[in-house]
């Protein structure tokens, strides 16, 4: 497995992740913006993608999404059911968004799939296992591939995502962050921004967070 993070530089500043198998096909996580730097790495590289997957719905994660559709015809996208509704870009899920951006468009679309707890997607030798952790949004993942979790926006080094957005709760993040650190094994974390951290890094913190502010 090899995993390329992809940077938006200009926008957002989210990281994308092209998931490698040993046969050159990949599957990306949340490509966010900027689509003409993960078309050209995909291109250069010889790597042919066969799904995108979410974390969650929200803008950041979702604005190349259309356009790998486009110069990849028939590449699917799969995200929590949960979140659809923030590919809408109604004013309730959209408000978020229009505060950046004047067209909306690129960011509404129906996905293709949906997948929730325990479900496994394939690509080649690489399996991906999905963990809900809502909190940020209803239909946050964590997405499990060999030793790497893709947190999305759930956990950050020493910091979760933001729970005060339409479909956020702290107390559901929070009881997701006890899952992950509950975990009986060590982890790269891979998150939705900023850099990687590990399992074992954040048990501490997660623990100091739930001592702090019980959720139960």
């Amino acid at each position: 497995m090899t995993i390329t993070e992809i940077h938006a530089q200009r926008t957002f500043a989210a990281n994308c992740y092209v998931v490698q198998s040993r046969e050159g096909n990949a599957f990306l996580v949340d490509p966010g913006a900027e689509a003409e730097n993960i078309i050209r790495y995909l291109r250069e590289n010889r790597v042919s993608p066969k799904m995108i997957l979410l974390t969650h719905g929200h803008f950041d994660h979702i604005g190349a999404v259309k356009d790998l559709q486009k110069e990849y015809p028939g590449l699917p996208v799969y995200l929590s059911q949960k979140d659809q509704e923030l590919l809408e870009g109604d004013d309730k899920t959209g408000a978020l968004a229009r505060r950046f951006i004047r067209d909306l468009t690129p960011y509404v679309f129906t996905a293709d799939g949906y997948f929730r707890e325990g479900d496994e997607l394939a690509v080649d030798e690489l399996t991906v296992r999905v963990m809900e952790t809502p909190g940020h949004t209803k239909g946050s993942v964590c997405l499990f591939c060999g030793s790497t979790i893709f947190s999305g926006d759930t956990l950050f080094r020493h910091d979760c995502g933001r729970t005060d957005l339409y479909g956020g709760s702290f107390p559901e993040i929070c009881r997701s962050l006890e899952r992950l650190a509950a975990l009986p094994e060590d982890y790269t974390v891979r998150p939705g921004h900023d850099e990687m951290t590990s399992i074992d890094e954040e048990r501490a913190w997660i623990r100091d967070l739930l001592e702090k502010y019980p959720c139960r």
